[in-house]
């Protein structure tokens, strides 16, 4: 999948930029930070259900997909969310947390003091479906993150690339 890490103290998220099939590197480049109307939104999980979660984000109707993800609203505040039952539902974060393959690693090395920086860092040492290049996001520069390429854009939809 991916590792996606938010450090509550430094208001910080960081994400890997790895993208894979079941058996293949496709990208150590990818960007996982998207823009919907309200906000951005980091999300993990398959490329269809990623692509699924971003078009129908406004109407909040999704079909039965497995998908989590942070969101920051217009506010700055995030929120870890999941899709459950076709609705989306959002839970304020006020804890370091992590979500994708690489969570586990991520949460530990947070909980043992390290930035979502080094969190996601030592994650691509520990979990196979994490890597690439790190990006690095501040809650408080969020009118920045649009130069860093966090447009909202519509995923190539391929049956057999998976996006972690």
């Amino acid at each position: 999948m991916t590792t996606i890490a938010y450090h509550h103290p430094s208001q910080t998220i960081c994400v890997d930029s790895l993208t894979t099939t079941s058996q293949s590197i496709v990208t150590h480049d990818a960007q996982k930070c998207q823009r919907v109307h309200n906000g951005f939104i980091f999300a993990s999980g398959n490329c269809t259900e990623i692509y699924h979660l971003l078009t129908n984000w406004q109407k909040n109707c999704f079909e039965a997909i497995g998908c989590t993800f942070f969101f920051i609203n217009k506010f700055d505040e995030i929120f870890y969310g999941e899709i459950r039952h076709g609705k989306r539902f959002l839970e304020p974060l006020q804890v370091n947390w992590a979500i994708g393959s690489g969570a586990n690693w991520a949460i530990a090395a947070m909980d043992f003091g390290k930035s979502a920086l080094e969190a996601v860092q030592y994650a691509c040492t520990r979990d196979k479906s994490t890597g690439g290049k790190v990006h690095s996001f501040c809650l408080k520069q969020t009118t920045s993150w649009l130069s860093l390429g966090c447009t909202k854009k519509h995923l190539e939809v391929l049956p057999e690339v998976k996006h972690f």
